[in-house]
This record gives structure tokens, C-alpha cells and sequence, in this order.
């Protein structure tokens, strides 16, 4: 399978061949040299992108987006088993479709008219209601450094980007190298005039001659990744070159006392194993902890056993793949810890699968919940009220090993007033999206983990005044 994709123009690469079990994957050797010509070759693609019309980039996007919603779709199956290899994940528990759902039937050009007003601005000058002229362009270029984790988290910045006419050089994750070049050469199908300003190029991280050659044109950097690997692109990255930075994030559950219920509990406790457990848990909306308050009709220790109950069993249905050493070790400390002050009669549970790390799940009254998410793990912290969550969240800042982790996203059950009253405290601590159990993972088009639309964040309005 090919990782990458060249402009008309740029040389022919050396190839080196990897096997990753029965596949074999194509990377081409990236030489500043080569780095070079792929990035001279997008920026004067520029001119003749500008001249596509805004809603033949719509109709290019809706085209692939139906394409790649169909489980048939042979560059989706390529992307899918090229991401099952390089994770160990099983396709039920890495599904494709859902980061697309949310982009289908008319989602894209819905959000692409509510994000630009007047719309027709992408064109050129258009004049605001009796006002000023106004248009809106993206930036000279664009460097993706994609995450490997969760597939096609990319896909609206780079939609905003083609849609201000901003060239594109993705750079794949490591443990996704093929989705994005799959992605790129079906809209280029669908729309063969994009080809010259779409480059897919897998360099190794860290590459600084690379990295300057593909960054020397100016523009902005998309990049996902932890603390420490966005800081230090960050410290990378020439003068006057802007980096959008989607650096460490994790999602959050509360349970409020009025759904501690039997009626409520077990089908709380069953989406919110979903949410958990999909992509393994490794994505920035995969719940990593639940706030469970008391005075409800299940005391905390019932509620853990229930929810425990409930995701043993998605765990059976969502199967996992391969846990980094790292991430292995660090389940296996926080489980031996949990064990020993469950038995030192501390206010601590542990639940867990016998003999491997397919789920655990931790509740503990005492401690404060890990500083980072754990490998397919739950862990459950009781509160006495919901409204001591914010000072909790508050004090995770800066402590863990790379640095701020921002909760930006919690699923709630209970009151619709408690729930808004929530919300309005920890928007100030960086969450920008409340929804309920079960969605965490299928977020909308207009959502992103920045709390920014990238339509806003990418794009320049230029300004004729009167």
C-alpha cells in the first residue's frame, strides 16, 4: 500500500518497503530535497486554486464523503485494514464510519454556510449588507502533522483550508499512514483540479531539515499530538508561520444523583462504556473518568458494580488491540494500587478483566483521578455534590507528564438545569462541548476540540472599505 501522494512536478522518490504482518506499506525516503519541491510545487498551485469555485470544493467533499460512508468503499477498506494492522484494533472496535456520520447528507455544506457569511465572500469581494466589501481567504499554505490515534479527526480542517484556497501537505500518524493519502486521492477523483494542491508526504517527526523545507513557504501548521511533541514543534516552526495546536485533551462523565437509579444507571452505564472503549480509548473525547454524586437510590459501591457489570460486557463486544509497554505498565500500577487500598479497607474498588487488561475499572473516593487517561480504563470518583467537579478539574491542570491537559468535553445525565449550571462553571476551564452518554465519541461537524470552528480559525477576511 502507498502512503503518499506528490503534485504534478515533484521528483519520483526512492521507496523503502515495511511489513506490518501479512501488509506491506510503500514510504517514500524523504530528502530535504524532495520536501522542497513538494512544497514549492503546492504554493504555486495556489493561483489556479483560487480560480475553483467554493461549491465545486463542496460538491468534491459531499462526493467522497458519501463515498467513503459506504463500508464497501475500496479506499476506505485499504485506510481500515492499514489502521487495523499498524493498532491490533479489530474493525468493530475502530470503525471508520464513525468519524464520517457526522459529515453526511448535507452536514459539510450546512456547516460551511453557517460558518461564512455571505457564503459567496470565498469567491471574492462581496459586498455586507450596504457595508464594506469583504473575502475571505485561507493561509498561503498548510502543513498537517496528523494524529495516528482516531482516523479522519483531520477532515474539517482541511475542508476549511481548501475552502479558503490554502494548498495542503498532510504529514500521516504512524500508526495511520495510509488514511490520508486513501482520503486525498478520492476527492482528487472527484475533483481533479485539487491534485495540484494536495500532497500527502510520511517524514520521520522531528526531522528538522525536512520540517524547514516544508514549513519555509509560511502559512500555518495543523498539529495534534501530546504536550511534548507540540512544544517542541512549536519551538520548530519559522518566524511569522502560525501553529494550530491540538495538544492533549480528555473527556469527563457525570452521573448526577437523580439518574442513580435502576431505571436510569444501566443504560448510562452501558453508552458510557462506548464512549470509553471505542478506538480502544485512545482519542481525546474517549471517557476516561465518571463523577459519580452521592444521595441517589444506588449507594457509589452499587453504581461502580453496575457500571463495571456493563463494561465488562462492551468490552466483550468492542475487543481490544495492542497497548503500548508504557500504557500496559501504567494500568498495571494504578490496578496494584487500587488492589492494595481496597484491601487496606480504603474507600477504593477495582474491577477488571482476569489475566489481561481488557477493561479495569477504579473506583476511589480518595484519590484524585489520574493525570492522564489510563489504557481501557474507567475510572469512577464519587462527589458528595456535582458542584465540587470544577475544583477537581481545576487542580489536573498542569500535572500531568506532558504538561496542560484540558477537559474539553463531558457527557451528563441528570437534570437539563443541573447539567447547564455545569456546564456555565467549567467553560471557563476549557469545556467546550456537553452531550449526553453514548456520543462522546460521534461528534458533530461543527464541533471541534478547540472550541474554534476551523472555518474561523483558518480563514482571513480581507476588507475594501468605502
Amino acid at each position: 500500500m502507498k502512503t503518499w501522494i506528490l503534485p504534478p512536478g515533484a521528483p519520483v522518490p526512492a521507496v523503502d518497503r515495511r511489513q506490518e504482518g501479512a501488509l506491506t506499506l510503500e514510504f517514500p525516503v524523504v530528502t530535504p530535497e524532495l520536501a522542497s519541491s513538494v512544497s514549492l510545487a503546492l504554493v504555486s498551485a495556489r493561483t489556479a486554486l483560487c480560480a475553483v469555485k467554493a461549491d465545486r470544493i463542496l460538491r468534491a467533499i459531499e462526493d467522497t464523503i458519501k463515498e467513503w460512508s459506504s463500508p464497501d468503499c475500496p479506499a476506505r477498506r485499504e485506510a481500515e485494514g492499514a489502521f487495523r494492522a499498524m493498532t491490533g484494533l479489530p474493525g468493530v472496535s475502530a470503525p471508520f464510519g464513525v468519524p464520517l456520520e457526522a459529515y453526511a447528507h448535507g452536514a459539510v455544506r450546512e456547516w460551511a454556510r453557517a460558518g461564512v457569511d455571505p457564503f459567496e465572500a470565498l469567491d471574492g469581494f462581496t459586498a455586507v449588507s450596504g457595508g464594506p466589501a469583504v473575502r475571505l481567504v485561507g493561509p498561503l499554505s498548510a502543513v498537517f502533522i496528523l494524529p495516528g490515534n482516531i482516523p479522519l479527526i483531520w477532515m474539517s480542517s482541511l475542508f476549511a483550508c481548501l475552502l479558503g484556497r490554502t494548498p495542503c501537505l498532510l504529514k500521516p500518524g504512524e500508526e495511520d499512514p495510509v488514511t490520508p493519502g486513501a482520503f486525498v486521492s478520492s476527492l482528487v477523483r472527484h475533483a481533479p483540479e485539487l491534485g495540484p494542491a494536495l500532497a500527502v508526504l510520511p517524514w520521520k517527526g522531528g526531522d528538522e531539515e525536512v520540517e524547514r523545507e516544508v514549513m519555509r513557504a509560511g502559512g500555518v501548521v495543523v498539529a495534534w499530538g501530546g504536550g511534548e511533541a507540540v512544544s517542541s514543534l512549536a519551538r520548530r516552526i519559522p518566524a511569522g508561520m502560525e501553529l494550530v495546536a491540538h495538544g492533549p485533551a480528555m473527556a469527563v462523565g457525570v452521573v448526577a444523583k437523580e439518574a442513580m437509579n435502576p431505571g436510569r444507571l444501566a443504560g448510562t452505564a452501558s453508552e458510557a462504556g462506548r464512549d470509553a472503549l471505542l478506538f480502544d480509548g485512545r482519542g481525546c473525547l474517549s471517557l476516561s473518568t465518571v463523577f459519580v454524586e452521592r444521595g441517589g437510590l444506588y449507594e457509589v459501591r452499587e453504581a461502580a458494580s453496575e457500571i463495571a457489570k456493563a463494561f465488562a460486557r462492551v468490552a466483550g463486544e468492542l475487543p481490544p488491540g495492542r497497548p503500548t509497554i508504557e500504557g500496559a505498565s501504567l494500568v498495571q500500577s494504578w490496578r496494584g494500587r487500587a488492589r492494595a487500598r481496597e484491601l487496606a479497607g480504603k474507600d477504593a474498588l477495582l474491577f477488571g478483566s482476569v489475566g489481561t487488561l481488557d477493561w479495569t475499572v477504579i473506583c476511589d473516593g480518595e484519590l484524585p483521578m489520574p493525570p492522564v487517561p489510563l489504557w481501557r480504563t474507567l475510572w469512577i470518583h464519587p462527589v458528595d455534590s456535582i458542584d465540587e467537579i470544577p475544583g477537581k478539574i481545576s487542580t489536573l491542570r498542569n500535572t500531568g507528564p506532558e504538561g496542560d491537559w484540558v477537559i474539553h468535553a463531558m457527557a451528563f445525565a441528570g437534570p437539563e438545569s443541573r447539567r447547564q449550571k455545569l456546564a456555565e462553571e467549567l467553560s471557563i476551564l476549557g469545556l467546550s462541548r456537553v452531550c449526553a452518554f453514548g456520543k462522546l465519541q460521534s461528534p458533530p461537524v461543527s464541533w471541534t476540540s478547540s472550541g474554534i470552528s476551523p472555518l474561523r480559525r483558518l480563514l482571513r477576511w480581507t476588507i475594501i472599505e468605502k
